[in-house]
């Protein structure tokens, strides 16, 4: 392997699987929460001290990161884990038993379909990064600073027509998912009806993507311009982060860290300002956890540090449980699973369209697929799970990152997920590498790894919605600036610091 810790933490990850399975089969919580957890744990924090002291493997600090936080943690935490042995109770135990081993196993698959991918289309990959001369900010700000005003008239158009500019932020933030749920009283955004109105009011979580490239250009020549459109982008898009959403804390944390921490310049301080934003983000998603459903102004103090190690949200290991016997009992047994061939070649070519037609409204696109695997799951959830009788989905249940590929493309889906995972990471990680001391080696990693964090506890089409304006735009400046040198193309430079800061 072209990392040796890699080779750590695959087998760390294995034997992790193994322990789990071992203590579902002897019903011991210690062995399947416990032990694994801190095998986990101890993985992570291992290949976090690496990038923040070497500024090296991203792809292991994120395989790593993604497999605790979102599959190992919840269940070794001593004050979830008698909750998760309890939820146990009632599912098959060969449901536990496949669910528990590869959610325990999700850092080395995700590992092994980075190296997979990364040798196998090396020569693809490197034709996808540009040299790092090619992308100097007096070669690209320009351009990126074009995009960045595409993004914030488009977010600016749901905020105005339905926030009045900042009050409708401003209530997302306050009564978070309180306006979602009770949105006449609660929401500062007035919405036309029918699927159009929803359409332009999606257009709102563009800001994640006006965040990315807002982050950038804070380094450029136009630095003083965003600094004085800072209060909007920072409230625009904490009017979509801080709305109760806790993927949206964490994605857009780690995407912070790998584009400021994972500068070389910042050394040492790295660890400084990873001490100081990692609690930060931990307060703001234990806030969000407890008090989204009634925004806060019901935040209690006493109750939040009672709860502060109750910590939720990353159920991955539950929902994966749940979504594989979704698969086997109402799918496998009653014939109704999708064939295994179809399901592949469905993976690999209907998934990045279905995530790149999620921002064009139905109303002018009604050829758009609608997938009603998600729906079924959720009723099978509320009547079967929750032993409510409905016959209307009311949550947005996960049935976690292999479950929901079962239910959507068959036995073979999990390969079609990997093979994008994998392909992400390996572009992520060609572009962290060849140009770290680079702003926009970084920010494109940040962006992709970004992605990659959002779809690795529930790879859903949905998340290509935020993303998809600073894909475009830097892909878009990436292609243009290999183009311009085609006498270098794929002859990578050694790296250098940028020229202008």
């Amino acid at each position: 392997m072209k990392n040796s810790f890699h080779l750590a933490y695959i087998v760390g990850s294995v034997v992790a699987a193994f322990v789990a399975l071992t203590g579902i089969l002897c019903e011991s919580p210690v062995l399947y929460g416990t032990v694994p957890g801190i095998i986990g744990g101890i993985l992570a924090g291992i290949a976090t001290f690496r990038f923040l002291k070497d500024k090296a493997d991203l792809t292991g600090f994120i395989a790593t990161i993604c497999g605790f936080i979102y599959y190992q943690e919840f269940q070794a935490n001593p004050v979830t884990l008698p909750e998760f042995s309890a939820s146990l109770q009632s599912i098959p135990i060969q449901d536990q038993a496949v669910g528990m081993f590869l959610s325990n196993l999700t850092t080395a698959m995700l590992l092994i379909a980075y190296h997979i991918i990364s040798n196998s289309l090396h020569r693809t990959i490197r034709r996808w990064v540009p040299d790092p001369a090619w992308v100097s900010r007096g070669n690209v700000d320009r351009k990126i600073m074009t995009g960045f005003w595409v993004v914030f008239a488009v977010v600016a158009i749901p905020n105005v027509l339905f926030g009045k500019v900042v009050v409708g932020a401003i209530d997302n933030i306050l009564y978070q998912r309180m306006t979602w749920a009770d949105a006449e009283n609660y929401s500062g955004f007035t919405v036309w009806g029918g699927a159009l109105g929803q359409s332009v009011a999606n257009m709102a979580l563009w800001a994640t993507s006006l965040f990315l490239l807002w982050l950038y250009l804070l380094r450029s020549r136009y630095r003083l311009t965003m600094l004085m459109l800072a209060p909007l982008v920072l409230l625009w898009t904490a009017s979509v982060g801080l709305q109760g959403s806790r993927t949206y804390l964490v994605v857009m944390g780690v995407a912070t860290m790998v584009y400021f921490l994972g500068d070389p310049q910042f050394g040492k301080k790295s660890y400084t300002y990873a001490l100081l934003g990692i609690p930060a983000l931990f307060l703001l998603v234990q806030i969000s956890t407890y008090f989204r459903g009634t925004g806060l102004q019901s935040v209690n103090l006493p109750e939040l540090s009672a709860r502060m190690f109750e910590i939720r949200g990353n159920e991955g290991a539950s929902s994966q449980i749940d979504g594989i016997q979704y698969f086997r009992t109402e799918l496998m047994e009653k014939d109704k699973a999708a064939n295994p061939v179809t399901g592949l070649f469905r993976g690999l070519v209907e998934r990045p369209f279905e995530g790149l037609l999620m921002p064009v409204p139905r109303s002018l696109f009604p050829w758009k697929a609608v997938d009603y695997s998600g729906t079924e799951f959720n009723l099978f959830y509320q009547n079967v799970r929750l032993g409510v009788p409905s016959s209307e989905a009311f949550l947005g249940a996960s049935p976690g990152l292999i479950g929901r590929e079962l239910i959507k493309y068959g036995v073979f889906g999990p390969l079609t997920l990997f093979f994008w995972l994998g392909l992400l990471l390996a572009l992520a990680d060609r572009l962290f590498s060849t140009g770290a001391a680079w702003d926009f080696h970084r920010i494109y990693a940040a962006f992709l790894i970004a992605f990659v964090v959002a779809q690795a506890r529930d790879f859903s089409p949905v998340w290509f919605i935020p993303f998809l304006p600073a894909g475009v735009i830097l892909g878009v400046v990436a292609r243009q600036a290999r183009r311009n040198y085609p006498a270098k193309l794929g002859m990578a430079q050694e790296p250098q610091p940028n020229p202008t800061r």
